[in-house]
C-alpha cells in the first residue's frame, strides 16, 4: 500500500529528508528516536506546490545536466536556509548599532542573489545554440526641450551633418552613467565618519548648497548631528535623520574629492549616498517635512553627480508630499520653515526644467505661498540665544534667496514663451518682442538687488565668503538666462534656413536681430569670463554653484563654438570682439572640463562633445548668407563686453553646483512667484 503524503512534516524530519507521518504533538519517527519534535506550522502555499510539481516534471523530462543542476539548487536553498537561521540567532545577541551594521549589509547582500535562485527556479533551456539576449547596459533616450543645449547642440549637427549623418553619430549628451554602476557593495558597517570628519562634511553643505537654499535650520542641524552618536539606532523616528545626515555626508565627500588626486578616485560618497538610501527606505509612504527634506538633500547629491532625471523624478516626489501636507497654502509667519522648503522646491524646479526643457510641477495659479521673510534668522543663526550671524547680516543672506526666486519667476516666463512645445501660434515677430521683454525684465531683477549682491559692482575689502559665491551663483544665473533669451535667434539662416517665416523676420526687423545676436553672444562670453580667475578645481565647486555649472558652462561654449564658426567672417562682431576672442572663451570652458573629467563623468563626456563640436566648421553658409548687422554704438553699455567688473570672477568655482546630467529628447513649463 503506498504511503500516503502528508500535508506537513515536522522540523526534524524536514532536517533529514526523512519520511515524516505528520503525526503531531509528536511523529512517530521522533518519537520512536527519541527526538526532540517541533512544529513551526509553515503551511506550503498554492504557488509552493506549483513549482515542486514543475520541478518534478523537469527531473522526469530533463537531460541528466537539468537534473544535476535541481539537485545542486535544493542543495543551496537548503544552505541558505542554514546560514539565514544561524543570523538570525547571533543577530539577537548584538547591540542596536551591530544589530543596524548587519542589517544594512544583509540587505546589499541580498539584492545581489540571482533572481532565479532566490525563487527557487530551474533557468529555463532553449532550443540548441539559442542564447538570451543580454539586458542593454544603455538607458533609453529620455526627452529634452528645446531650451535644453543638449537640444541645441543636437539641432547644430543636424543643420550641419544632415539628420542621416547625425543620427549615425550618435546623439550628443553629458549624462552620468547609472547609479548603480557607481554604488558599491557594503562588505563593512559605514554607519559614521568621525567626529570631526562628519562636521567638516557638514561645514561643506552649510557653505555651498545651504546658503542657496535654506529649507534647513543650521541649529537644529547642528543638534540633531550632535545627538546622532546618541540615539538609539534601532528607532524608527529616527530613521529619516540618518538618512539625511548619510546624503549630507555624501555631498560633502564628493566635494572634497576636488581636486582629484593621483590615487584610485573614492568611492565614499557612493558608500554614504547607498546608505542614505537605506535609511531612506519606505519614506514615500510617510507625507512629513523631515522627509521632504531627506529627498531635496538626495537631490542635491544627484545633481553634483549629473543623475539629473532621477533628480528629476526625486523632485517630482517632494512636490508631491509638500502639497499633500499643505505646503503650497503656508499663510502663517510662524511657519517660516516650510515657507523656505516650498520655495527651495519652486527654485530647483525651474532650475531642472530650464535644464531639461521639461514642464514644471509647480504652478503659480495653484499655490499661495508667502515670501520668507528676511528677518527669518532660524536658516542661519547657530543658537537661538547667541547668533553668531547679526540681525543684518541674517536679512542679507535672506535677501539672496527672495531674490532667486523672483528669477526664478522669470525662468518660467521664458520657458513658457520662448521654449513652448509647439510654436505655431506664436509668430517669430511676437517671438522677438517677447525676448525683449524678458530681457527688460531681467534687467529690472537686477537693478532690483542688494547692494552686496550686485555681482556688476565692486567690492573692495568684504570679507564674507558668503556674499562672494551667492554674487557668483547670480552672476552665472544671469548670464546664462540671458543668453537662453536671445538665443533662438543665433545663426538663423543656418539653423532656420528652411522656415520661411524666420527668414521673413530676418530681412523685415535686421536691426533688432543682429541686437539679438550679439546679446547673446556677450552673455555666454560673460558666462566664460567668470572663469578667468578659478586657480583650481576645489575652488570652482566651492565657490559656484557646482550643481548648475556643468549646463551653464556647455550652454556658454556652445553658443561661443558656433558663434566663432558662423560669425568669423561677418561684421557682427566688428567693433565688439574677435573670432579668436570669442574661441577663446569657449577654449577656457572646454579646458574646465577637462580638468573636472577626472572626478566627474559628465564633465568627460561634456569636454569631448564640445570637442567634437569645436570642429565643426560652417564656411559653406556662411558665404552664401547676408546676415544683418549694427554698429557698437546701438547696443546698450551692459551689453558690451568688459563693462562687468572683475570681482566676480573668483565667484565661478561654486556655480558648477548645479550639474546637469542624463539623456536627452524635449518639452515645456509654468508659474510666477511674487515679487521683492
Amino acid at each position: 500500500m503506498k504511503r500516503q503524503r502528508v500535508e506537513i512534516a515536522c522540523d526534524k524530519c524536514r532536517g533529514l529528508k526523512a519520511k515524516c507521518d505528520g503525526r503531531q504533538p509528536i511523529c512517530g519517527r521522533c518519537e520512536g528516536y527519541g527526538f526532540q519534535c517541533n512544529w513551526s506550522m509553515r503551511r506550503r502555499t498554492a504557488a509552493q506546490e506549483k513549482r515542486d510539481d514543475g520541478a518534478d516534471q523537469l527531473l522526469e523530462n530533463s537531460p541528466a545536466a537539468a537534473v544535476e543542476q535541481l539537485a545542486n539548487l535544493a542543495s543551496y536553498h537548503q544552505m541558505m536556509e542554514s546560514y539565514e537561521m544561524l543570523i538570525d540567532e547571533i543577530r539577537t545577541k548584538l547591540d542596536a548599532s551591530d544589530r543596524l551594521a548587519l542589517d544594512l549589509n544583509l540587505s546589499n547582500i541580498r539584492r545581489q542573489k540571482p533572481r532565479d535562485l532566490a525563487h527557487g527556479q530551474l533557468p529555463r533551456h532553449g532550443s540548441e545554440g539559442h542564447q538570451q539576449p543580454k539586458p542593454s547596459s544603455a538607458t533609453p533616450p529620455s526627452y529634452v526641450g528645446k531650451v535644453s543645449e543638449i537640444h541645441f547642440i543636437r539641432a547644430v549637427h543636424r543643420c550641419i551633418q544632415g539628420p542621416e549623418l547625425s543620427e549615425l553619430a550618435g546623439e550628443p549628451g553629458y549624462g552620468s552613467p547609472g547609479l548603480s554602476d557607481h554604488l558599491v557593495s557594503l562588505n563593512r558597517p559605514l554607519l559614521l565618519p568621525p567626529k570631526e570628519e562628519a562636521y567638516q562634511l557638514l561645514n561643506v553643505y552649510l557653505s555651498t548648497i545651504h546658503i542657496a537654499y535654506p529649507f534647513l535650520s543650521r541649529k537644529q542641524l547642528l543638534e540633531e548631528l550632535e545627538s546622532l552618536w546618541n540615539k538609539d539606532c534601532d528607532n524608527v523616528e529616527y530613521q529619516p535623520w540618518r538618512a539625511l545626515f548619510s546624503f549630507i555626508f555624501a555631498i560633502g565627500s564628493y566635494y572634497t574629492s576636488f581636486p582629484h588626486r593621483k590615487e584610485s578616485p573614492s568611492s565614499q560618497h557612493f558608500r554614504y549616498f547607498q546608505q542614505g538610501l537605506y535609511f531612506s527606505y519606505g519614506i514615500d509612504s510617510n507625507c512629513s517635512l523631515i522627509s521632504i527634506w531627506v529627498l531635496l538633500v538626495q537631490c542635491f547629491f544627484l545633481l553634483a553627480i549629473c543623475q539629473t532625471d532621477r533628480c528629476w523624478n526625486t523632485l517630482g516626489l517632494a512636490i508631491r508630499m509638500g502639497q499633500s501636507i499643505g505646503l503650497h497654502e503656508t499663510l502663517t509667519e510662524s511657519r517660516s520653515q516650510q515657507r523656505r522648503t516650498w520655495y527651495s522646491m519652486y527654485v530647483l524646479d525651474r532650475l531642472l526644467a530650464l535644464q531639461l526643457g521639461r514642464p514644471m510641477a509647480i504652478h503659480e495659479e495653484d499655490s499661495h505661498v508667502e515670501l520668507p521673510s528676511l528677518q527669518d534668522q532660524s536658516a542661519f543663526a547657530m543658537d537661538a540665544n547667541e547668533h553668531t550671524l547679526d540681525d543684518i547680516h541674517v536679512s542679507s543672506m535672506m535677501a539672496y534667496f527672495r531674490a532667486v526666486v523672483c528669477f526664478s519667476s522669470i525662468v518660467s516666463q521664458v520657458i513658457r514663451e520662448l521654449y513652448r512645445p509647439s510654436q505655431i501660434d506664436l509668430r517669430p515677430d511676437q517671438m522677438l518682442h517677447s525676448a525683449s521683454s524678458l530681457d527688460q525684465q531681467l534687467a529690472q531683477w537686477k537693478e532690483g538687488l542688494p547692494r552686496h549682491l550686485r555681482f556688476d559692482r565692486g567690492h573692495t575689502f568684504e570679507r564674507s565668503i558668503s556674499f562672494k559665491r551667492q554674487r557668483n551663483m547670480l552672476a552665472v544665473k544671469f548670464h546664462h538666462l540671458r543668453a537662453l533669451i536671445y538665443r533662438p535667434f543665433l545663426c538663423l539662416p543656418l539653423l532656420q534656413a528652411h522656415n520661411e517665416s524666420y527668414m521673413d523676420l530676418l530681412m523685415q526687423h535686421k536691426h533688432e536681430i543682429s541686437h539679438a545676436e550679439w546679446a547673446c553672444i556677450s552673455a555666454a562670453q560673460e558666462t566664460a569670463k567668470l572663469l578667468h580667475y578659478v586657480v583650481d578645481e576645489q575652488s570652482l565647486v566651492h565657490d559656484f554653484p557646482w550643481w548648475q555649472m556643468i549646463s551653464c558652462l556647455i550652454c556658454a561654449s556652445s553658443i561661443l563654438f558656433v558663434a566663432e564658426a558662423f560669425y568669423r567672417d561677418h561684421d557682427l562682431l566688428e567693433g565688439r570682439t574677435s573670432a579668436s576672442c570669442v574661441r577663446d572663451d569657449a577654449e577656457i570652458c572646454l579646458q574646465v572640463f577637462k580638468a573636472l573629467s577626472a572626478n566627474s563623468d559628465a564633465a568627460k563626456k561634456a569636454a569631448d562633445m564640445l570637442e567634437h563640436l569645436s570642429h565643426l566648421r560652417f564656411s559653406a553658409v556662411v558665404a552664401s548668407t547676408d546676415v544683418p548687422s549694427i554698429s557698437v554704438s546701438d547696443i546698450p553699455a551692459p551689453l558690451v563686453p568688459g563693462c562687468w567688473p572683475s570681482e566676480i570672477s573668483n565667484s565661478m568655482e561654486w556655480s558648477i553646483q548645479f550639474l546637469d546630467p542624463t539623456t536627452f529628447s524635449r518639452g515645456d513649463s509654468h508659474f510666477n512667484a511674487p515679487h521683492l
